[in-house]
Parts: structure tokens; sequence; C-alpha cells
């Protein structure tokens, strides 16, 4: 690590893939190419989050003063989404919003973004999420309270989608049943199944049976396996269906693991000024890698430099970074 930079500043990622050495990665090749039938759908939780940025993240039973303060649409899949659309992807998101003040925030973001979504369900019953985020102004750090909102999708508006259109769907693991019938889908019609998992969810053994590639945080592995290590936690994920795992794991580095091989990507060096979305930028990035054909030490350092980039600015859209700077991060 660079002399002059904070531990607790430096933001990166950790990876698995299922065996072998970890092995240092080359520079991604500068190849890019987004083509417009190249089609992702997304379905998952979708919030509006109020950001305050804050000296320090307050202890119990204490206040702190809010320094700034901004809303901003927020979720795993849709953030993802948001980024590939950036780079011309064709993408369209499924989840559940009201028609009240928040699902117009919500909608007003997805056409901003350029994210269709004809396929969600909007109905005045519904709750939309909303979350409320505190950033640390002098490490990036974030502690959240979320509802994730209040709804559900019915399965018999969504089975007859043209889903040999899509080539990939992106799940965070929300909707249950809906999304495992999705996935099974998907995979039917020959598309990628991927998912960003932030916490445990109900049937998760019968979802990950379709999934293709896998992400999660450390702490995440923690807590689904307590008496495991990192790797052992990984290597269970992966005997329950996915082909790869990705595990983020901050300063710490990236690795990804898969059946046969491993790769780690050390942390790179940045200074944070908002981490709250940078896992769902990996993801994101790692989805365009995947699609470019990169081998995974690629994929690790293009997602891991393209999340990097995401942190040195506030917000998740207006800081969802162009392909130009991150190349030129990677040298």
């Amino acid at each position: 690590m660079s002399a002059g930079f904070d531990q607790n500043r430096v933001v990166s990622f950790l990876f698995f893939c299922k065996d072998g050495a970890f092995m240092k990665s080359d520079l991604v090749p500068a190849a890019h190419q987004a083509p417009s039938d190249y089609k992702i759908l997304g379905l998952g939780t979708i919030v509006v989050d109020h950001v305050a940025e804050v000296r320090s993240l307050p202890e119990p039973d204490t206040k702190t003063d809010i320094l700034s303060s901004h809303y901003q649409v927020g979720g795993p899949v849709v953030t993802a989404l948001a980024l590939l659309s950036k780079w011309g992807y064709p993408t369209s998101f499924i989840g559940c919003w009201s028609t009240d003040e928040l699902g117009k925030r919500i909608e007003e973001d997805l056409m901003k973004s350029q994210i269709q979504s004809g396929f969600a369900s909007v109905h005045p019953s519904h709750q939309s999420g909303h979350a409320h985020v505190w950033v640390e102004a002098s490490t990036g750090r974030r502690s959240i309270a979320a509802f994730r909102g209040r709804g559900s999708l019915d399965w018999a508006e969504l089975e007859h989608l043209s889903w040999s259109e899509w080539k990939a769907l992106h799940l965070d693991g929300s909707h249950g049943e809906v999304a495992t019938l999705a996935a099974r889908e998907m995979k039917k019609h020959g598309g990628i199944v991927t998912m960003d998992l932030g916490s445990p969810k109900p049937n998760l053994p019968k979802l990950l049976e379709h999934v293709d590639a896998l992400q999660c945080p450390a702490g995440l592995l923690t807590q689904l396996y307590p008496d495991q290590s990192d790797i052992e936690a990984a290597r269970c994920l992966l005997d329950l269906g996915p082909r790869e795992i990705t595990v983020t794991m901050g300063s710490e580095g990236a690795l990804w693991l898969n059946r046969n091989e491993q790769r780690h990507q050390k942390a790179l060096p940045i200074e944070a000024v908002d981490t709250n979305g940078a896992g769902d930028v990996f993801a994101g990035a790692s989805m365009h890698a995947r699609y470019q054909g990169w081998p995974p030490e690629h994929r690790l350092k293009f997602a891991s430099a393209c999340s990097a980039l995401k942190c040195q600015q506030w917000g998740n859209r207006e800081a969802l970074p162009k392909m130009e700077p991150i190349l030129s991060l990677l040298g």
C-alpha cells in the first residue's frame, strides 16, 4: 500500500472462484463493446435513499450534525443496471413500488437512467422502499437503516415474457419464489444469471441452484457460516450451485473462486468519499467484463477500478464512472 493513505480509506474487493493458488492479475484489455442486442434484465429491491454526510458515525444514544444531504434511488440491482445502461446496454428493471412521492422519484430516476420498467408492479397499495444512509466524512464508511418496501410480484404476469430476448438476469435475492422462477426461466432460454447477495434470504439454496455467478460481502459469509473461514464458507456456497463466487472485503483486497482456481486482487489505494453502492457498481462492472470474455484476473482488476472511482465521488448515479477513467486508472 502506498505511503500517505489511511488504511480505513482504501477501497478494494475480495473474490472467490472453487480451487487453485492465488495469482497476480495483469492489466485489463482495452477492448470495450456494449452491443445493443445484449439486453439485461434486473429483478430486485429498489429504495429511495436519504444520504446524510456526518463527521463520524454516531454511537448509540448520541447525536451528530448533518454536514450535507441528498436523495438518491438505490438498490443493488438497479444501481448495477444504471452503470450498464450508461455504458450502452439495454436494461430493464422489475420491482415493486407505490404511486406515492417516493414512487415518483423512483420512476424519474429509472427514466433518467434509461432503464425500462414496463414489467414492474406499481400500485397504490404497495409501500415504496426507503433508507437512511449515514456516510462518515473522514472515511467514506456508511451505516444504513432500510425499509425495503412492501408489495409482491405476480409470476403470472411475468412467466409469459419473451425470455429469449434477454441475455442476462441480475438478482439480489429478493422476491422469493418469483426470483427463483425467473432464474430458472432465464437458464432455460440460455441466459446467464448473476446475483449480488447482501443479506440472508429465505429459500436461498433453491435460488442458488440457478445462479451462475454470485457476489457477496465477506460479512455475509460470517453470518451464513459463523464457524467457517471465508474460503470454506465460499466453497459451501459454491456447493449450492453457482459456478463462481466473488466476495468483497474492503481493504483486504479481492478474491475470485471457482471449482478449479482462485485469483487475488490487491487493494487499490484511493481517498474514499462515499462507499455506498460500491458493491453494486462492482457487480455491474463484473457483468460487463464477463460479456467481454475477459479472464477472471482481468475482470477482478476492472471491477475493482470501477468501484474505486465511484467511491471517490458522492452518489450512485453521477458518480458512476465512464469507461475512459477506468482504463486510465488501470494504466
